[in-house]
């Protein structure tokens, strides 16, 4: 388990490969991702990454300025329906693209991305519409 904040980050910033894959499936207490979030604005993308954190954090983490952030939250596949609804609305190309390829986003989010302004994510979004059997009105 990571026990600090401190610890996270050594564990991130290691040259050690086995060192640096705890970072993404160890977990930690919620006073450790709190820290890391507030404190530790260059690790956000990291605790992102790990597989553990908790749903709480990664709501904050959804918004977030840095693009690369919610990217991130968003390829969970675990991410929960509200988070890929928040993230639906996003305006990075890149985070909307996925969202509108993301299996468990919900068939409202995917109508709303039908009107986004690259045609990339409006084809991932038709379809993932054509596959649930849903009509392709925005």
């Amino acid at each position: 388990m990571i026990e600090t904040a401190a610890d996270f980050v050594r564990l991130v910033e290691s040259e050690d490969p086995v060192e640096r894959r705890r970072s993404t499936c160890e977990d930690a207490p919620l006073s450790v991702w709190k820290a890391l979030v507030a404190s530790h604005p260059d690790m956000r993308f990291w605790v992102a990454n790990n597989r553990t954190v908790p749903d709480g954090i990664l709501r904050i983490l959804a918004r977030d300025n840095d693009w690369r952030v919610r990217h991130r939250v968003a390829s969970k596949m675990s991410c929960p329906i509200d988070i890929l609804e928040l993230l639906s609305a996003d305006e990075h190309d890149s985070v909307a693209s996925l969202i509108a390829g993301h299996p468990k986003t919900p068939t409202t989010a995917l109508r709303r991305l039908l009107k986004y302004p690259w045609d990339q994510v409006v084809e991932k979004a038709t379809r993932q519409l054509m596959v649930r059997g849903e009509e392709l009105k925005g």
